[in-house]
């Protein structure tokens, strides 16, 4: 019995250190990137590894609410939205369509009492 607890005693101890070994293999240091965010001005509670060498981070904006901001890993200058023909349309773009009528349903009837 006594022989089996410091078995699963040691195996407890061997899983615990694994585990911190296993985390720092990744090459992505989110410490300096929230530290070099921060001491350029940039607000910065939390960086994640983004795809194609970008970083997100999340910015505690002045009004206390949080926005996703993206930056280059290299140089940590802000990722610029595209520029050209994206927009959002609106009511003047798209105009207001009615939808045509039609009799030939099944659901029509003719007795409208409107």
């Amino acid at each position: 019995m006594k022989t089996s607890a410091l078995g699963l005693a040691a195996l407890l101890i061997a899983g615990g250190l694994s585990v911190p070994a296993f985390a720092a293999d990744s090459s992505f240091d989110d410490d300096f990137y929230l530290t070099q965010l921060q001491q350029r001005g940039v607000n910065a509670t939390a960086v994640y590894e983004n795809a194609n060498d970008i970083i997100r981070a999340d910015v505690k904006l002045a009004d206390g609410s949080t926005e996703f901001q993206y930056f280059y890993q290299d140089t940590l200058a802000p990722v610029k939205a595209p520029q050209g023909n994206t927009r959002v349309l609106s009511k003047l773009d798209t105009g207001v369509k009615v939808a045509p009528v039609t009799t030939d349903s099944l659901l029509f009837t003719g007795d409208h009492d409107d």
